[in-house]
Order: C-alpha cells, then structure tokens, then sequence
C-alpha cells in the first residue's frame, strides 16, 4: 500500500486590499495613563539615540 502526501501551498495566499482588517484592542473605559516621571526635553533626548 502506497501513500503519498501531497501539500497545497496555494492554501497560504498573501492578504489583498479587499482583505478585512484587524481591530486595534479598545482600553478599558477606567483605565488611565500613568506618568513616567520624564520631561518631554528628556523623552526627546532619548528617542534621538534610539533612531541615531
């Protein structure tokens, strides 16, 4: 007894522009942003190293 396996990578297409798009996860009605103890000057400083 033969078997054979047979993949269909026809099944793996990539997404088009008519293709539904994901929802961005909502926050809770309570929550709030907490502050981080930065300036914005120093914020600044530290986004300039990250992108160089």
């Amino acid at each position: 007894m033969k078997s054979k396996t047979h993949y269909d990578h026809q099944k793996t297409k990539a997404l088009g522009h008519s293709a539904p798009r994901t929802s961005v996860p909502k926050s809770s009605p309570n929550w709030k942003p907490e502050p981080c103890g930065l300036s914005r000057e120093e914020l600044r400083k530290i986004v300039a190293q990250i992108m160089g």
